[in-house]
């Protein structure tokens, strides 16, 4: 990891050193972290946008968010790598309406 700051939370920092052992990953970069609520539980990372060279995602701790910088190199496996970022943290439903158009009155 690379950046102004090294700080992370556990969960976080666990899948962060899983991203950077993907193959592509060039390096990760911290960016700004945040104090802020949100919905996803900690260690959830979540691709943001695509930029020059890599790819943004944000990473979620229990205290905030943390915007994160993925190098990529090279950067035909940006697709393949934001798949592999999306079926690890995927979100799943804990309780899916099997028919969700049904009125319940």
């Amino acid at each position: 990891m690379k950046g102004r700051h090294k700080t992370l939370d556990k969960h976080l920092k666990n899948n962060t050193k899983w991203i950077e052992n993907l193959p592509g990953v060039q390096k990760v970069i911290l960016g700004i972290s945040e104090a802020c609520r949100h919905k996803y539980p900690p260690g959830h990372i979540r691709w943001k946008m695509d930029v020059d060279g890599g790819i943004k995602v944000n990473g979620y701790s229990g205290k905030g968010i943390t915007d994160i910088f993925i190098r990529i190199d090279p950067i035909s496996k940006r697709e393949e790598i934001k798949k592999m970022i999306a079926e690890r943290f995927a979100l799943k439903s804990s309780d899916p309406d099997p028919n969700p158009n049904s009125n319940q009155n």
